[in-house]
């Protein structure tokens, strides 16, 4: 991100790798692999102006601004400030051959009421087209998320949140606004972005944690399935796009691998990690492993949402950092999707880690591609597309900025490990 502190710009940007199908790189001998480099963020971490033109609170706003809950007192009230600065940030982008901007639509902009039928902010549709455009006019293609983890707080304060099914309706009025009013201008749409964390992240706290983080997640899934079939019935033939959802993907390896304990604990981990959200779109169902563990703690789909849940995509997006080693967990009874989870999660000493914690582990992106292509793109006509990657690296000056091998080699050994399994003939 562009970073203006005390009304100096400094040009600091995070940078995460997406990649999408016909990508080129230049040592390819045997496969044609194209690679298109840009940009992923989303509104609340970028834009600022937090109660301008009519926005209203998100439960990040709520939270952050709660004494004692953030360590130093920051929060995103101006954040980058690209709301009033974004011409400077297309500008930059153009300057660095940038072609693809993934960005995030505030629904509390949109629908500062949140609920369905609620007044629409038009002053938030001016800005968004504005914004929007200038991206088209710069060769800069748009991909929009919905929802990037940024609940309008007037919903969940009056008692509406992830778990209500009021939330599906609302979501799907919002993003009928969404798609009427940008799909001219968006070509690839996202509904959500990681729900996982939009469920886990709701009631983990809770005392009622044991049956509405499923709760939660169930009605997420139903959400993007209302707002993907409205894209696909009223937008997608006149505007020509594509929808999806970003699941949040890391890969777990058995421990040992001769211990079928272990490799047992590792599948669980992917069922219950990216099966969990994966499965219905394929399926209708979610993973057996999840319905002979949580049994009736996990909602189920009726014959009716099963129709808009299939097929609900049109590409499978994943985000990947990272991967684990995994061994059984000491859980002895069932009640919260940690306990059902039940497994251990351990690193490599050898691995080597980001500035902010993360292993770095290169050939877990390729295991988790082809986990993916294996259990669910093979035998469809579906790309992967991998819609986030990137590593954290402390920079304080801009000659530490430049001297960026850590980054360098990261990227290279993720991309080598990709690379790896489009020659495989998955297609990523």
């Amino acid at each position: 991100y562009q970073r203006r502190v005390h009304g100096i710009k400094q040009k600091k940007m995070r940078i995460f790798i997406f990649l999408l199908a016909s990508l080129f790189v230049s040592d390819c001998k045997s496969v044609n692999f194209v690679f298109d480099h840009g940009l992923a963020v989303s509104a609340y971490q970028t834009e600022g102006a937090w109660i301008e033109d009519g926005r209203s609170l998100t439960q990040h706003d709520n939270y952050a601004h709660v004494l004692g809950m953030i360590a130093d007192h920051t929060n995103a009230d101006i954040a980058c400030d690209s709301y009033h600065l974004y011409h400077e940030d297309i500008a930059l982008m153009k300057q660095y051959g940038i072609k693809h901007y993934r960005i995030s639509i505030q629904w509390t902009r949109i629908m500062p009421r949140g609920e369905a039928g609620s007044e629409i902010n038009m002053k938030a549709i001016t800005h968004y087209r504005m914004f929007l455009y200038a991206l088209k006019e710069a060769g800069i293609i748009a991909y929009c998320n919905l929802f990037h983890q940024d609940m309008p707080a007037i919903l969940t304060l009056s008692g509406s949140n992830k778990n209500d099914d009021e939330f599906v309706k609302n979501y799907g009025y919002y993003s009928d606004i969404c798609f009427k009013y940008f799909g001219d201008l968006v070509p690839y749409w996202f509904t959500f972005d990681e729900p996982i964390w939009d469920a886990l992240g709701t009631f983990s706290y809770s005392y009622e944690r044991h049956t509405k983080i499923y709760k939660a997640a169930h009605n997420l899934i139903l959400a993007h399935a209302e707002a993907a079939s409205i894209y696909k019935q009223k937008y997608q033939a006149l505007y020509k796009g594509k929808i999806g959802i970003n699941i949040w993907t890391t890969f777990g390896w058995p421990h040992n691998p001769e211990n079928k304990e272990d490799v047992k604990a590792a599948d669980r981990f992917m069922w219950f990690v990216v099966g969990w959200f994966a499965h219905p779109i394929f399926h209708g169902e979610y993973p057996d492993v999840m319905r002979e563990i949580v049994k009736d703690r996990l909602p189920k789909f009726t014959e009716e949402q099963k129709k808009k849940v299939i097929g609900s995509i049109d590409f499978f997006a994943m985000n990947h950092y990272d991967s684990i080693l995994i061994k059984p967990g000491k859980s002895t009874s069932h009640g919260s999707y940690y306990e059902d989870r039940n497994i251990t999660e351990l690193e490599d000493p050898k691995w080597n880690h980001t500035d902010m914690g993360w292993p770095i582990t290169p050939e877990g992106m390729h295991d988790c591609v082809e986990w993916v292509y294996n259990n669910y793109v093979k035998n469809t006509s579906l790309e992967i597309w991998l819609t986030e990657n990137g590593v954290a690296v402390r920079e304080e000056n801009i000659t530490a900025a430049l001297n960026d091998h850590n980054r360098i080699d990261f990227v290279h050994r993720y991309l080598t490990t990709l690379l790896r399994a489009k020659e495989e003939g998955i297609p990523v």
